[in-house]
């Protein structure tokens, strides 16, 4: 059986925290969705989408905060969403990063659809969340904008407001922190939740940006998606939480399962359930993306040894010689010839 659309936990970085904030009670949120404090223990973990738009839901009810999953959104700092922001930060130019964007929330977003187009001198950064069991998701809408809008106004500044601002969802009664936060030039009601941007901004040089840090994170990323099996059953989500576990150079059964939002026992008889052994299987993926990082060449074995989580390239040295009875130097010279 196939899992649901998970979202990264990252995102509800300080939630409990903002809940309490806003005058509600976190445990009467958490409990009405049957929820425990623990799940938010490890933000390298993941929960179902569906979950998520319903936490910002019940937290708008609870503190009797129309606009909860906006002012929550202003509140969190985007860095703490992970590796995806850290390439939006570090592309050369701001249409990269939107760029970067449609290719990569999908990792940390699954029930996330996005698009970005140039029309003329405008550029369209646009999403929709589908397959959500939910009737509103007016306040992930909104929460997922506002994040969007602060990782742009780190790059261009913190008084910097797009051209337009487009939602999904039908106008509230009162639109007044949107105009604040937004702009005037807020609408609702629309095809899809859009950032609506000039050609001129999009022309931007990221001032800040690590070309070689963006080089390695966007290489990540492509490994990761390259290498996820299609679908989001267990095995899907073990790949993907074992190469971001790798990234973080902490690939162990423990951190992995975490990721997963489940223990390292569960993770062990689910994977088993598919004739897998979690050893077996981070080892296989490491052997599939050093061999992918050899044979690219724009890496040097001690950033593909980053790469696969070891933390000394003796270590990878070693491993490498057990799969392919060459060093990783050998190999990469063989290839090319």
């Amino acid at each position: 059986m196939k899992s649901r659309s998970m979202i990264s936990l990252a995102a509800a970085t300080g939630l409990l925290d903002a809940i309490a904030a806003a005058g509600g009670t976190p445990d009467r949120v958490l409990s009405k969705l049957g929820l425990e404090r623990s799940i938010f223990a490890n933000p390298d973990g993941f929960i179902a989408s569906t979950t998520f738009a319903r936490l910002l839901e019940v937290s708008a009810e609870e503190t009797g905060d129309e606009c909860f999953g906006l002012h929550f959104g202003e509140r969190l700092d985007p860095r703490d969403v992970g590796a995806l922001v850290y390439i939006v930060f570090n592309a050369p130019t701001i249409a990269v990063a939107m760029h970067s964007i449609e290719r990569y929330l999908h990792l940390h977003n699954e029930a996330t659809t996005i698009k970005f187009s140039i029309e003329g001198r405008r550029g369209y950064l646009s999403y929709l969340l589908t397959g959500l069991a939910i009737d509103s998701i007016r306040q992930q809408n909104e929460f997922s904008m506002a994040v969007i809008l602060k990782t742009f106004r780190i790059i261009a500044g913190s008084n910097w407001k797009p051209r337009e601002v487009q939602f999904a969802h039908k106008a509230p009664i009162g639109i007044s922190e949107h105009m604040r936060v937004f702009g005037n030039h807020t609408l609702f009601g629309c095809a899809t939740n859009t950032l609506v941007v000039e050609h001129d901004f999009l022309e931007r040089k990221v001032a800040t940006a690590d070309g070689k840090l963006y080089r390695i994170l966007k290489v990540h990323a492509e490994r990761m998606l390259e290498k996820m099996p299609p679908g989001n059953d267990t095995l899907a989500a073990a790949n993907r939480a074992i190469a971001e576990a790798m990234y973080e150079g902490d690939p162990t059964r423990g951190r992995v399962a975490s990721k997963m939002a489940m223990s390292p026992r569960t993770l062990e008889r689910r994977l088993k359930a598919h004739k897998v052994v979690f050893k077996k299987l981070l080892d296989d993926i490491r052997r599939r993306h050093a061999l992918d990082y050899l044979r690219d060449r724009r890496h040097s074995l001690t950033e593909i040894a980053f790469l696969l989580g070891y933390s000394e390239t003796s270590v990878f040295n070693r491993a490498f010689r057990r799969w392919t009875g060459s060093t990783p130097s050998e190999y990469r010279h063989k290839s090319r010839h």
